[in-house]
């Protein structure tokens, strides 16, 4: 005949397994101690490591800042342009924090949240020429130098009105030196990338009244679906650009840029700084592959 009790004890320890498990499960956390992060490797106000492997920057800032946030450690890992949404859909990288625009055709591949920045396609030349360049009809013609995969080649060839030679190059640090080595006429990029460069380079200077093509709108990019993710930080974008601490970083990092800027023909004063309360919405997973 079977012990009773022993059956109930045996029936009360499962219940307690099952339910330890349970909770385990759902204490499991979003993130993991260590996250790879995309970043760029060579970017003066962004994200700038030097020989010893030392960042800094506001993408960088922003990224140990979220770290910290969301409780893990950010590993830092170099993206090219052209790379990120590969990075991200094999899992090289869970998250990218690069100067990463959101489009219509990215957002295909990747989810972005944000924005965190605005800013527009600008134009930076060595400081000896800034007079030849008095409207943007002066880059016609010209050699102009943007990363590979970047949205900047797209408004260099389609947002100009004018033909130019494009000269791609991996990172913007190879277009910098090409501009010394008079190996191109002109940089162009996002505008707020330019002075990041400028600050950190005497020889070169952005022309802040010459500025075209779309908006710019840096998000954080992660998988396609990756909801819970996105929305932990997706809140707390919204708390970094309501709270001050956006102001408190963009002066850390442009000290010398006005938080303000005029785009010709555009009307009220524009502001590189998002509305927290804008922030795009988070997706779920795709009911099929794209």
């Amino acid at each position: 005949m079977t012990d009773r009790r022993l059956s109930r004890g045996r029936h009360v320890s499962m219940i307690a397994i099952l339910l330890l498990a349970g909770c385990t499960s759902a204490e499991e956390p979003p993130f993991p101690p260590n996250l790879n992060v995309g970043a760029t490797p060579s970017s003066p106000g962004w994200n700038l490591r030097d020989d010893a492997g030392n960042r800094t920057g506001f993408d960088h800032a922003l990224t140990e800042w979220l770290g910290k946030e969301l409780d893990f450690t950010p590993v830092e890992v170099d993206v090219l342009t052209e790379n990120r949404e590969h990075d991200l859909r094999d899992r090289r990288v869970e998250l990218v924090i690069a100067n990463y625009s959101i489009t219509d055709d990215r957002l295909d591949e990747v989810e972005i949240v944000g924005p965190y920045m605005i800013t527009h396609q600008g134009v930076m030349v060595r400081k000896g020429d800034v007079g030849e360049y008095r409207s943007l009809n002066a880059l016609a013609g010209k050699r102009v130098c943007a990363t590979t995969g970047s949205t900047s080649l797209d408004q260099i060839e389609n947002d100009l009105g004018f033909n130019v030679t494009k000269v791609p190059k991996k990172v913007y640090e190879e277009c910098r030196q090409a501009l010394h080595d008079n190996e191109v006429d002109v940089v162009s990029t996002d505008q707020l990338m330019l002075y990041g460069i400028a600050g950190a380079d005497d020889g070169v200077a952005v022309l802040p009244d010459l500025t075209f093509g779309k908006e710019e709108r840096y998000g954080v990019g992660l998988p396609l679906g990756d909801k819970v993710r996105c929305e932990l930080i997706r809140e707390k974008l919204r708390k970094f650009l309501a709270d001050g601490l956006w102001e408190q970083f963009f002066r850390e990092h442009f000290p010398n840029l006005p938080t303000r800027t005029d785009k010709p023909g555009d009307g009220p004063l524009k502001t590189y700084k998002p509305d927290p309360d804008r922030l795009r919405e988070c997706r779920s997973a795709p009911s099929t592959t794209r």
